[in-house]
């Protein structure tokens, strides 16, 4: 019966584990509690011994008379058993390690009694070294009129403490059980006191859910239980009372839905008719939203151009750089053969040189377009890249116009990982940001420009921040830098849409995100691209 009981279950399940619980804890802490104050007893009577020791040695140890401190210890460890090894451990590096039966003297100690040995005492329970079994290590600094003289080990043996230990475990375990019995009868009877009155309510209840509704509780009690009787015998009578009305209602409820009915006929005809406007308004809200959708591809298509061309200035422009240094070594070793044969000065070691220079030169030129060509195809297919290699193939782009303008880089690299996204894209978009800055450093004529790049992993993302010294950003137009078409240069130095196409490579394209804000001394782009 007490199975069907649910209620019951649930407040002896709830009462018996919450004291069970109780009394574990408070168990746990008592024995904790307890192994703490036998350990402070033993700590207390090392100390109480290891004064009366180094009292009545104390002569000794100021002589250094080894003989009458190893005689009066070995003695003293015959009387006291329980204590297994003795250390007179001295300034001088000297140790004397005494047992119940032998002694001996050392220059060395283990590593982890000498870690013991402090300006205060300390106790340790460890594995001696001497004596070879379980020890409540307990070391004294020996300090006669304020000078030190050494310290004093004493390891004393576990027996006393495994025999309380032993005793505190069956007295708590005789009291768990106790308490498990008593906890067990205190639950079964609280249990049962509350949940009869709940079970009693509930049968009354199922009862009226079947139509007996002339049913009542007969459970009385100045609780709040007894107040849940009364106040669900009350609700009973108001039921009945409802339902009469109900019945009342009913009748008028028909007479009520025949005049609806009419009013929803003539509603119905007039939402046919709205519903057919509303058919042709979609027609040309559809036709709308295709015009729309047709005129922002064009717009956009046209931004990409526009990107696109942009771009390819810039390319040309560091092209020109680029080539200004191999066609000027063409020209001279050109001219130079020209004048050795004028002069009748030319010989063919010579002419040889000059033309293999002219050649390495030459490729190198060809190099430089297939570099920038295969800079600019776009990728296909995401793939894992590190931002270290992208991030050197834009600075070799760039890097004669830097060179130009006497435009240090520096940069930090730090534990870098495989990003995941469109390389070749994402050069395009640090491209843009270094063109940025190269252009903010150029045209406020910045006294050693620099532009510093850091590259490091944090929370599954790569980091790329690209800053300079350029003064940084109007905090009015902050917010307008990735709008397409805004820029501050002049209409034949710039179009505005370098950092806005960066932006939706990164961040549409590549799942990642681009913002700026201003550091101490200028702009600073942050590039954050997910790790695969």
């Amino acid at each position: 019966m007490l199975k069907n009981n649910r209620i019951f279950v649930k407040i002896f399940k709830m009462m018996f584990l919450s004291i069970v619980g109780f009394t574990i804890i408070f168990a746990i802490y008592s024995i904790q509690n307890q192994k703490q104050q036998i350990i402070k007893s033993f700590s207390l009577e090392a100390e109480s011994i290891a004064k009366m020791i180094s009292y009545t040695t104390s002569d000794a140890i100021v002589l250094d008379d080894g003989a009458y401190i190893v005689d009066f210890s070995t003695e003293f460890l015959a009387d006291n058993k329980k204590i297994k090894d003795l250390v007179f451990a001295k300034l001088d590096d000297k140790y004397y390690i005494i047992r119940d039966t032998s002694w001996e003297y050392k220059e060395s100690l283990s590593k982890e009694l000498l870690s013991m040995q402090k300006d205060e005492f300390s106790y340790k329970v460890l594995l001696s070294p001497i004596s070879l079994e379980e020890v409540f290590h307990y070391v004294y600094p020996v300090t006669f009129s304020g000078t030190k003289w050494g310290w004093l080990h004493l390891g004393i043996s576990m027996d006393e403490y495994n025999k309380r230990i032993e005793s505190m475990y069956l007295e708590f375990t005789t009291f768990f059980l106790s308490m498990l019995l008593t906890t067990f009868l205190i639950a079964y009877i609280i249990a049962r006191n509350l949940s009869n009155p709940i079970v009693k309510l509930n049968k009354v209840a199922n009862q009226i859910s079947l139509g007996y509704l002339d049913l009542r509780s007969d459970y009385h009690s100045n609780d709040e239980l007894g107040e849940l009787s009364n106040s669900f015998n009350t609700m009973i009578s108001e039921i009945q009372l409802s339902q009469k009305k109900l019945r009342t209602s009913y009748d008028e409820l028909e007479n009520r839905v025949e005049e609806r009915t009419v009013e929803l006929n003539e509603a119905n005809a007039e939402l046919k008719q709205k519903s057919r406007e509303l058919v042709e308004l979609n027609k040309n809200l559809d036709e709308k939203v295709k015009k729309e959708v047709q005129k922002r591809s064009k717009n956009e298509t046209l931004l990409i151009q526009q990107s696109r061309l942009a771009a390819m200035g810039e390319m040309i422009g560091n092209i020109a750089h680029q080539w200004r240094q191999p066609l000027s070594i063409i020209s001279t070793a050109s001219s130079g053969i020209k004048v050795e044969k004028e002069l009748g000065i030319s010989s063919s070691a010579s002419e040889i040189k000059k033309l293999d220079l002219i050649v390495r030169t030459v490729n190198f030129l060809s190099n430089t377009i297939e570099d920038f060509s295969n800079f600019f195809k776009p990728n296909k297919e995401k793939s894992d890249f590190y931002i270290t290699d992208k991030l050197n193939q834009s600075l070799d782009l760039i890097g004669s116009s830097l060179k130009f303008h006497y435009i240090e880089v520096e940069k930090y690299i730090k534990n870098e990982d495989l990003v995941y996204g469109f390389p070749n894209e994402f050069s395009q978009a640090v491209l843009n940001i270094l063109n940025n800055a190269k252009d903010v450093l150029v045209q406020k004529k910045i006294h050693d420009p620099k532009i510093s790049i850091k590259v490091y992993t944090l929370n599954n993302y790569g980091f790329l921040e690209i800053s300079d010294n350029g003064g940084g950003i109007e905090k009015k137009i902050m917010e307008k830098i990735f709008d397409p078409y805004f820029t501050t240069k002049h209409q034949s130095q710039g179009t505005g849409i370098g950092l806005y196409m960066s932006k939706m490579i990164i961040e549409q394209n590549m799942n990642g995100n681009l913002t700026v804000e201003n550091g101490p001394l200028g702009a600073v782009f942050k590039i954050s691209i997910p790790i695969l």
